[in-house]
């Protein structure tokens, strides 16, 4: 055998299965966790990541055909209503990795002399730890950022790393650090 000829070449041409990922983003930096371990997954199997305000109308967009497939964290608290949807069906499940989830606040801002801490649902545990006397659920770990810098006083969010730094928040303590978590792929049924 002569040195340096390949035994086997083949080009390939690249198809991702899919055109676009539909998931969770309420700003146009897509800041959400959702769309970080969506980019993610994404890679080789889709063209692009499409984010709204709300999952359900993320659904919406896979159910009128706009999107290929919907993207929804396992933690997500009304995640069940997919799983009964008379259009989507759950195809893949796979464990993301979280960018790290902190407790923040605007700079300025004294952590023990706050009003409300702003955080998704999804993070109440991690609120919990921090024995704070008022918290307040946000749509998203953006909209927690964004409710704490416009808030009349202080105040704090429990968020990801990702969306602190975009907003300009301290990060005062880390409470999860690249967690992973479980996300499921949900496609149209005629469509499996």
């Amino acid at each position: 055998m002569t040195q340096g000829l390949a035994a086997f070449h083949e080009d390939l041409a690249f198809d991702p299965p899919f055109d676009s990922v539909a998931t969770l983003a309420d700003d146009a930096a897509g800041l959400t966790c959702s769309v970080t371990v969506g980019r993610q997954w994404a890679r080789g199997r889709a063209r692009s990541v499409v984010g709204y305000p709300a999952f359900e109308l993320a659904a919406d967009g896979v159910r009128e055909g706009r999107h290929d497939v919907l993207l929804v964290p396992s933690a997500y608290p009304e995640i069940r209503g997919f799983f009964f949807d008379p259009v989507l069906h759950a195809v893949e499940t796979f464990l993301g990795t979280l960018p790290d989830m902190v407790f923040a606040v605007p700079e300025g801002t004294q952590e023990h002399e706050l009003d409300v801490v702003y955080h998704h649902p999804a993070t109440r545990t991690l609120v919990e730890t921090l024995g704070v006397t008022k918290a307040v659920y946000s749509t998203s770990n953006s909209a927690a950022c964004r409710e704490a810098v416009e808030h009349d006083g202080p105040a704090g969010a429990v968020t990801n790393q990702t969306s602190a730094d975009h907003y300009g928040l301290r990060t005062v303590k880390v409470l999860s650090a690249g967690t992973p978590m479980g996300f499921v792929v949900f496609r149209r049924k005629d469509q499996v």
